[in-house]
């Protein structure tokens, strides 16, 4: 299970800003990202990863290759 929280560095330990269901000791991986700043853009892998997700749950384009879907494809670029 993937969550999103929004939270904050009370200069001892890292506080949800809102409740959170969870147990004590319940073992977590936590990325930080800090909001004064653009998160990192997703990796090459992290975007394909995505794609390959829209395309599997998408109905509406039978019949185009994901290849097709590629950005590089559809514009001629690197995605960069």
């Amino acid at each position: 299970m993937t969550v999103r929280i929004k939270g904050h560095f009370d200069g001892k330990m890292i506080v949800p800003d809102e409740p959170v269901d969870w147990p004590a000791g319940t073992p977590l991986i936590v990325e930080v990202y800090s909001s004064a700043r653009n998160p990192p853009a997703p990796t090459l892998e992290e975007r394909l990863d995505a794609l390959h997700r829209i395309a599997s749950r998408s109905c509406t384009s039978p019949g185009i290759p994901l290849e097709a879907l590629r950005r590089e494809n559809m514009y001629g670029d690197d995605g960069r």
